[in-house]
């Protein structure tokens, strides 16, 4: 079942509010928002202009940022004006409008947002973000209000967001060895559970080896942590899934997320074709195992 906490419906009506988005969001609640968008000198564009959708972070979402993060933004302006128009599209967009894995261009016209709508309607997400409240009618546009602020940071594909993490050097080296690359860096939109270099040390002695020596078998395990579509948080449920490999994994969300006997120790890192979940421990294959004596990978 799908979270309480980030459950809500869609909604095809638009809740009537009396005044442009700066004075709806107000309204809302929405203080931090307007504040910092005052600093930045947007505040008079989203008044007047638009008509604008917006992806208004609650005062919560706000401050449960680092410190350091929101004096940053403070100080650097053109950060703050970057990280706040990465929440406004142009045009007005309602719920009933949105589709999964709908990319969408941002007021910031080097990035894109990517919608995902999962369990039938009842969570979307923008980015990874939960939108808690939607459709909330301004004069000049429309606000989805989520619970989390979003950052433009550029995004890449899997494998290039996988290499430039340091944690993840096995895996890319892994990668390459199976000539997942291309597959990989495809337009996908892919789900990857990604193993730390820890997660890949910990296997039995000789079993990382065997696998770089097999291709077949690297590539089994491989795309066994792999599910097709763009799965954030928010979206994952408890449960069976399955993997592009052909067999499923066993998703369970609790105070954490768990994948078969792995934890989710980074979860949302958005990529343009996905998302990668990073993980401590590497997912096996059911047909490899060996009855509780280790895995058996033969060159």
């Amino acid at each position: 079942m799908i979270r309480a906490a980030l459950a809500f419906c869609l909604v095809s009506i638009a809740v009537c509010q009396e005044g442009n988005i700066v004075q709806v969001a107000q309204k809302l609640g929405a203080t931090t928002l307007l504040e910092l968008a005052t600093e930045a000198g947007l505040a008079p564009t989203l008044s007047t202009g638009g008509p604008f959708t917006v992806f208004a972070p609650t005062n919560d979402a706000f401050a449960k940022l680092p410190k350091r993060i929101v004096n940053e933004l403070k100080k650097n302006k053109e950060l703050l004006v970057a990280v706040l128009k990465y929440h406004v599209l142009s045009g007005k967009t309602y719920s009933s409008q949105l589709k999964n894995e709908l990319v969408v261009p941002t007021l910031d016209p080097t990035l894109n947002c990517r919608i995902n709508i999962y369990q039938n309607g009842k969570v979307v997400t923008a980015d990874g973000s939960p939108v808690v409240m939607a459709d909330q009618n301004a004069t000049n546009g429309v606000i989805h209000v989520i619970n989390r602020v979003e950052f433009p940071i550029p995004f890449m594909d899997v494998v290039k967001t996988a290499q430039r993490q340091s944690e993840l050097g096995t895996l890319v080296k892994a990668v390459v060895a199976a000539g997942l690359v291309d597959t990989l860096s495809g337009p996908g939109p892919f789900t990857v559970f990604a193993p730390t270099d820890k997660a890949f040390a910990a296997l039995p002695p000789g079993t990382l080896d065997n696998l770089l020596k097999n291709k077949t078998a690297l590539t089994d395990v491989l795309t066994y942590h792999v599910v097709s579509g763009t799965y954030f948080s928010a979206g994952l449920t408890s449960g069976a899934v399955p993997t592009v490999e052909g067999k499923s994994v066993n998703i369970q969300v609790g105070q954490g997320v768990k994948v078969n006997n792995a934890n989710v120790v980074v979860a949302d890192e958005a990529v343009t074709n996905g998302v990668i979940h990073i993980i401590d421990a590497v997912l096996i294959p059911p047909k490899y195992n060996s009855n509780g004596s280790g895995y058996r990978f033969h060159p």
